[in-house]
């Protein structure tokens, strides 16, 4: 076997290290279905409950294709100002 260059090893690493983010990502999806609290969920991954919930929370999974994804929830708009009248400086 040939001894990979620099940058094949890079390519290589970078693959394994995604497919090591999806295989926790699922875990982490499958601990949140379960109920598990964020407190031992942080713990898992050596990170506070805050921290965990921060980066996970909008985290969801689909049991029947395996896939996961953030889902923010949808922005609500913005009323304006209840007085939104011109003053008189900007009549002018």
């Amino acid at each position: 076997m040939a001894p990979r260059s620099s940058l094949e090893t890079i390519a290589a690493l970078t693959t394994r290290i995604a497919g090591l983010e999806t295989d926790r990502a699922r875990a982490v999806a499958a601990a949140i279905k379960a109920g598990e609290p964020w407190a031992e969920i942080g713990a898992a991954l050596g990170v506070t409950a805050q921290a965990a919930h921060k980066r996970f929370r909008w985290l969801r999974y689909s049991p029947i294709t395996g896939e996961t994804w953030h889902e923010p929830p949808l922005l609500r708009h913005q009323r304006p100002p209840a007085d939104t009248t011109p003053s008189e400086a900007d009549r002018s």
